[in-house]
């Protein structure tokens, strides 16, 4: 066996055993080290994440009100509705980080308990879309972390996960990385519709809502497909000073 196949099986072999080591929970709460039974967050602390409050319906920005915001109503999103749980702040900012970058997979289904809880109230959709990573960075990471939230959902919710229908064709700069005016060029032609049954009414999965351009861009190829009903669900809302 050559050395460079011999380093590319290592190297799945340790991506493999990041992934299943992310998926133990810890004893102790990981924010302060209090006993935290089954969960990776003690109660405290659970009770302390930022909760996102009255929000926009359609782009889950926060307002005072829960009527539509005016940027929506000036330039309506391709969804219909967006929830999202909580504030991207300390510590949940950290805490998608460890999910994201870190293999602490666990967190998934620990976001995904608390979502489910408020989404079960809600008209559930027929199927889950999450945004797809490209190849070449799932290969990098080993995991795509909103395809791990999106199935801890489906188990929860008893709605299918559909990975293979939305694929990223185009390895895009990290959105995060961009000033607002490029993210939206930043993801002109990144997603291909693979499989075209897709049903009347989704939801995309996502980490973190922050400009919109990207799930924006996941909807605007499921409304392409014939969906008419299109929710996004994110763990997080980014909170931005922002001219409406």
């Amino acid at each position: 066996m050559s050395s460079e196949r011999l380093t590319a099986l290592q190297q799945n072999i340790c991506r493999w055993i990041n992934h299943s080591l992310g998926r133990i929970i810890p004893a102790s709460c990981i924010l302060c080290g209090d006993k935290a039974s089954d969960l990776p967050l003690c109660n405290g602390c659970i009770d302390s994440l930022p909760v996102s409050p009255h929000s926009c319906p359609r782009c889950a920005y926060p307002l005072s009100t829960t009527t539509i915001c005016g940027r929506c109503l000036q330039h309506p999103p391709e969804q219909t509705s967006s929830f999202s749980l909580l504030l991207y702040q300390y510590p949940v900012d950290r805490l998608i980080a460890d999910m994201k970058y870190h293999h602490k997979i666990y967190l998934g289904n620990f976001f995904a308990q608390l979502m489910s809880q408020q989404l079960i109230l809600r008209p559930l959709p027929q199927a889950l879309i999450p945004v797809p990573l490209h190849d070449k960075r799932l290969r990098t990471r080993g995991y795509n972390q909103s395809v791990e939230l999106s199935r801890a959902l489906s188990l929860r919710l008893n709605i299918p996960t559909l990975t293979h229908h939305i694929s990223r064709i185009k390895n895009t700069f990290p959105q995060a990385q961009l000033p607002y005016k490029k993210r939206k060029q930043n993801l002109k032609g990144a997603f291909f519709l693979e499989k075209a049954d897709i049903p009347p009414h989704v939801a995309i999965i996502d980490d973190v809502l922050t400009s919109g351009h990207t799930v924006n861009a996941v909807a605007r190829v499921l409304r392409q497909a014939g969906a008419t009903d299109i929710e996004v669900w994110t763990i997080a809302r980014a909170v931005h000073l922002r001219k409406d």
